[in-house]
């Protein structure tokens, strides 16, 4: 059992972290291989592009060896079932870019058959390996005719464009496409300009800085070396794998208590050998040795089959998760030579001094051990317990940990709470220590239950608790966290879950709701819906009520990072709000601070948004147009087009469970207003009552002139399917719950089995005195019974306070998710009294040898 303990702590973490590494791996290197290695990359901060003569401009520069135009954006082709599917599409210069870019050049079969001529050839066009699998197996051959849909990025017209497909490219990563620049122009309505420069230096000993400080651009262009996406995934998702990574570290946690129980119950069963090996001359400390040899021994054999089984568990989940970790299926696997030895020598390590750890005290209890004392058949009274006062303490000292402010941002580690993960372990510790107080407490009222004082099952049974006491800890000590870590999971998904679905009813009140099937540019926005469809829509009379919404990028005053924007009626009454409705903040000095509340926008953020920003509701701020001048920008910079900003105040904070990142909730007449835009991207319907979905959905898609370019959505299958979303997301978390619970469950199964066969004289003793064999498996039951139900209702407890640490600090501060408190008391029913029945299970089954005829002979020993 403490074999197969640490055997699994070691695989689930070592696969955790596998899968971790494996994900931001390949998106590393889909990253870097499409934005190649330039030494610098020029682009245009309001997003809009670059004109196509500054290109002409940049590459007569004799300090560039290279200088590559290159256009990005989104596409649409047909699968396999003729569904649409969006890809990332790249134009470029073949010519210019190929040395800075080569994962993006054809295949060497496709190049042979095509020639030079065939990278400029506007007709062809490129696609890697994730985007061939999505199509039919005849559309796969080079030649095929493939139509190309996006939107345009002026207007939001969907554009087609019929290419021909030449071939693959080795680019990793999501579906992509590449074609010749002026295609892709075309295509995506961007004639005449470009989305960047990559630029390469000379190797003339100038820096990049030094060279760009002799420069003399116009305003509104940006230069700077290539993004590190792959850094900026690992801080984005930091908080999910450091709390996937401890909780799986929570399974060897109980694993090592587990082990500890039974190396502690081996200690006590072989009490006979140790003293006589004692006698005939074995020192105290060659006996702690020879213990933690053992514990060695389990550590090396349970470490290096972990390591084996959580590479074939990694291995399994790249092919099961790969498409949901972002890896490719086609590169989801993993080979020996891929393996990081240097984490897997560490997670080896781990599990050893896990081991070593939890024989530590049995080891020092038996250098203690009075050898004299106990060959007499007297027992050992070597073991120290515990001070009362440690428990209660470390209990107040998790709350106090609990309590503590995140991390600062400049630490690079805000969004991992080290005081929720000191606190959960406190509690954890501090609920193992109190389970002598508990027992005696429960002694205490069980001299009150009626006719106690006249049944000698029951006096054994409080004797036996009030002397064992710190032995009793020990066997619960591994059901009690395994059971509270799965209550305070279980609360947690629960109470996020809950919150969930409060949140969807409140942001998806309408019946349908209708967008867009194309993106314009590279983070996803929405295409505006053509203003013809909207019109005919209004007229129709098919709905009740129709409301449109807007979704954008927007700057705040003081951040040069893009956040969301939803522009739409607000109800505040129906607003997942967090805390109270806001006034703007008194005037004050500056500019801002002279404005009259009247002329303030009410904007309401995302909590990540105020966590992101210290942004506090009725702060005064100022919205930007996306690469409108922030505030330290210089005014009349020449070719810097002024964008006015828009004076607003924090009306107040709402939680935001679609986006990890900020988001911004205003008013949709003050946005046209301000931004002269009346275009809307979703339409929300209200059915008139009664009226079925299916047919209005009918003619919803009649009134589209391109019905392809048109999403619809019920609100409950939009709602069925974020269930199902998040279901699937918080999968992995039920496998670690039910693998923690099961090595809960070895525990006791091994301590009681350890106990039973220590107690052997003891039952022969009673089997001597007039006992029956069913008066000891009785009394047996009745100790199981009474044990593991304090142990059940110290990990209910303790659990619960687990939950409030995760619900209430550790989701807060790791993905600024707020949630309401909700404890499904059924399930803890349920799951408190299947492990309470398991638990006595196996007592009455270690029972039942113990309680053999053997044990009268066992008594011979003593004689």
């Amino acid at each position: 059992m403490a074999l197969l303990a640490i055997c699994l702590g070691v695989a689930l973490s070592f696969a955790v972290h596998l899968l971790n590494s494996s994900a931001l791996d390949e998106f590393g290197r889909a990253s870097a291989s499409l934005n190649g290695q330039p030494d610098l990359v020029l682009r245009a901060t309001d997003g809009g592009g670059l004109p196509e003569s500054l290109f002409a401009r940049v590459a007569q520069d004799p300090a560039l060896s290279l200088a590559a135009p290159v256009i990005e954006g989104q596409a649409q082709l047909r699968d396999a079932k003729g569904q649409p599917f969006n890809l990332r599409l790249i134009g470029w210069d073949a010519l210019a870019g190929a040395a800075m870019n080569p994962q993006l050049l054809p295949s060497a079969g496709a190049k042979a058959s095509g020639g030079l001529t065939a990278l400029i050839d506007p007709q062809l066009i490129w696609l890697n390996a994730a985007a061939l699998q999505r199509l039919a197996p005849a559309a796969r051959e080079p030649g095929q005719a493939l139509t190309l849909r996006a939107a345009s990025a002026e207007n939001g017209q969907a554009l087609s464009l019929d290419l021909n497909l030449a071939g693959s490219v080795p680019a990793p990563g999501s579906p992509l496409a590449v074609m010749d620049i002026a295609a892709a122009q075309l295509l995506l309505g961007r004639l005449g300009r470009i989305d960047r420069i990559d630029l390469r230096l000379h190797n003339t000993g100038i820096s990049p800085q030094a060279w760009l400080a002799q420069q003399n651009w116009p305003g509104g262009i940006s230069a700077a070396p290539p993004p590190d996406e792959g850094a900026r995934l690992s801080e984005l998702t930091r908080a999910y794998r450091v709390n996937l990574s401890v909780l799986s570290l929570m399974a060897l946690f109980t694993g090592s208590l587990l082990l500890f129980s039974v190396m502690s119950l081996s200690v006590a069963q072989r009490l006979p050998q140790w003293a006589l090996l004692g006698v005939l001359g074995m020192t105290a400390r060659e006996r702690a040795t020879m213990l933690l040899s053992e514990a060695l021994l389990l550590g090396l054999i349970g470490s290096a089959l972990g390591l084996l089984l959580g590479w074939g568990m990694a291995q399994l989940g790249l092919q099961v998760l790969g498409s949901q970790l972002g890896l490719s299926r086609s590169h989801a696997t993993l080979a020996f030579e891929q393996l990081p030895w240097g984490a897997a020598a560490a997670f080896g390590a781990l599990g050893v001094l896990v081991s070593l750890l939890s024989a530590a005290l049995p080891a020092l209890e038996l250098r203690r051990l009075p050898v004299a004392q106990v060959l007499k058949g007297l027992g050992s009274q070597s073991a120290r317990g515990l001070p009362a006062w440690l428990g209660p303490s470390l209990l107040i000292l998790g709350l106090g940990l609990a309590m503590l402010p995140p991390l600062p941002r400049s630490s690079g580690c805000a969004e991992v709470p080290l005081g929720a993960y000191a606190a959960m372990l406190s509690l954890l510790l501090g609920g193992i220590a109190c389970v002598p107080q508990l027992l005696h407490l429960s002694m205490s009222a069980l001299a009150h239950w009626p006719g106690a004082g006249r049944s000698a099952l029951l006096l054994l049974v409080r004797e036996r608790a009030r002397d064992q006491a710190g032995e009793a800890s020990r066997a619960l000590a591994g059901v009690l966290v395994s059971l509270s870590l799965s209550v305070s999971m279980l609360v947690m998904v629960g109470s996020f879950r809950f919150s969930l679905d409060d949140w969807l009813s409140r942001m998806l009140p309408a019946d349908l709701y209708v967008r867009a099937s194309l993106a314009t540019g590279l983070d996803g926005q929405t295409a505006p819906l053509p203003t013809e469809f909207v019109e005919a829509v209004s007229a129709s009379g098919l709905s009740q009520r129709l409301q449109p919404q807007r979704s954008d990028r927007i700057q705040l005053q003081g951040s040069s990072e893009r956040f969301a924007l939803m522009a739409r009626r607000i109800d505040e009454a129906r607003l997942p709000l967090q805390g109270d409705l806001a006034r703007p903040e008194p005037p004050g000095t500056g500019k801002l601070g002279k404005i009259a509340e009247q002329d303030l926008t009410p904007i309401y953020i995302s909590e990540a948004l105020r966590d992101t920003l210290a942004l506090r509701p009725g702060q005064r701020l100022m919205l930007l147009q996306p690469g409108g001048l922030s505030e330290n920008a210089a005014v009349g910079t020449p070719g810097a087009e002024q964008k006015p900003g828009l004076p607003a105040y924090v009306r107040g904070v709402w939680r935001d469970y679609a986006r990890q990142s900020g988001a911004v909730l205003m008013p949709m007449d003050a946005y046209q207003r301000w931004r002269g835009d009346t275009r809307i991207t979703e339409l929300l319907i209200w059915l008139p009552e009664g009226q079925a979905a299916g047919p209005a959905i009918r003619r919803l898609r009649a009134m589209a002139a391109q019905p392809q370019d048109i999403e619809i959505a019920e609100s409950a299958d939009l709602r069925e399917m974020s269930m199902k979303i998040f279901d699937r997301s918080f999968a992995v978390t039920v496998w670690l719950q039910a693998v923690t619970l099961a090595i809960g469950l070895f525990g006791i199964a091994a301590a009681q089995s350890a106990q039973m066969l220590a107690r052997k004289r003891e039952f022969g003793l009673l089997l001597h005195l007039g006992f029956c064999r069913a008066d000891v498996l009785r009394l047996l039951l009745l100790e199981a019974g009474l044990l593991c139900a304090v142990g059940a209702l110290a990990g209910l407890s303790l659990g619960l306070g687990l939950s409030a640490v995760l619900v209430w600090v550790l989701n807060p501060q790791s993905f600024h998710w707020s949630m309401d408190m909700h404890i499904p008391v059924a399930r803890l029913a349920a799951l408190a009294g299947a492990m309470w029945l398991a638990s006595v299970a196996a007592a009455w089954l270690a029972g039942r040898r113990a309680a053999s005829d053997a044990a009268v002979h066992a008594v011979k020993e003593d004689w």
